[in-house]
């Protein structure tokens, strides 16, 4: 199974939110701690190129991007003491484990123009050498008709 560029753009759309989300059914450090994560994920999904993203960052950029944040979320419950409230923890590691699964199967490569499959390859030959073979049949025909009359 592969995932599409723009599949995996509504995903981390739709994690960030969720971060959000679990943010606000939390309360002190956890519900920072998330809203900060979802604000990151929110702000890579929006830097990120097209077709959802407004920025300039580049596919395989974005994928540097996005093991960044899988790192930061699994290790934000250890780095902010937040291992003894299970719902943040469940939160964030759930989520760096989605995102894994995400990145795995994500498929980063640009779509290939319209126009580069095999048809697109034989309009492009035909009109490299299509008059040049044109001229060489019309000059063949030509010739056998100019041949002088056999003398014997």
């Amino acid at each position: 199974m592969v995932v599409p560029f723009p599949v995996h753009q509504v995903l981390d759309y739709l994690g960030g939110l969720y971060l959000l989300d679990a943010g606000a059914h939390l309360s002190g450090r956890a519900a920072t701690v998330c809203y900060a994560a979802g604000g990151v994920v929110l702000l890579a999904a929006t830097l990120s190129g097209r077709p959802l993203g407004g920025g300039r960052l580049a596919r395989p950029g974005h994928r540097v991007v996005d093991i960044a944040i899988i790192a930061g979320l699994a290790a934000a419950p250890f780095v902010f003491g937040l291992t003894g409230e299970v719902p943040a923890l469940i939160h964030l590691e759930g989520l760096a484990a989605a995102f894994v699964a995400l990145v795995w199967f994500t498929n980063y490569a640009r779509p290939r123009p319209r126009g580069q499959g095999q048809t697109a390859q034989t309009a492009r030959a035909i009109k490299e050498q299509g008059p040049r073979v044109a001229g060489l049949m019309i000059g063949r025909r030509l010739a056998a008709k100019r041949r002088p009359p056999d003398p014997s």
